[in-house]
């Protein structure tokens, strides 16, 4: 009876774990489309609303940009310059308690000199924090996948 008891308790809760994964990734599956979207329209402030007041990004050949206002600088540069975020691909999320680590894939797209428009693709790593009951960007890196000295218009 303490037996099956136990593997009772032992399957409930790993029911309840895997449904706590899934629901951290929907909600940050949804906020990715919510950046998405708000990077696209030029709303830097919308953008850097996702982060934590704290947040870091670490940008390729860039330094570490510290802090919520810092980060809606950092966006606004990079929306001014004509970036257009194509899309975000989340391809993994681990959630560990209030902490959730996504790995994706990202299509970005930027203006160049003669009007040619150039394609980045790379991928990205964010460590999310749950706020109350909102998820928000607490670290976020992202690099090319595109060799240095290729250009893919």
């Amino acid at each position: 009876m303490k037996r099956q008891l136990l593997v009772t308790l032992l399957i409930i809760c790993a029911a309840s774990i895997a449904e706590a994964q899934q629901s951290a990734r929907t909600a940050i599956q949804a906020n990715v489309k919510q950046f998405v979207e708000a990077f696209n329209k030029g709303d830097a402030a919308a953008v850097a609303n996702m982060y934590t007041m704290d947040a870091r990004v670490l940008p390729p050949n860039g330094e570490m940009v510290e802090g919520r206002a810092n980060i809606q600088k950092f966006w606004q540069g990079a929306m001014s310059a004509g970036m257009k975020m194509v899309s975000l691909e989340t391809a993994h999320v681990e959630t560990q308690g209030n902490v959730a680590v996504e790995i994706g894939r990202y299509t970005s797209t930027m203006p160049g000199a003669g009007g040619i428009t150039t394609t980045d693709k790379g991928k990205y790593v964010v460590v999310w924090k749950r706020e109350g009951k909102s998820w928000k960007l607490a670290v976020d890196i992202f690099n090319t996948s595109i060799p240095t000295g290729s250009a893919t218009p």
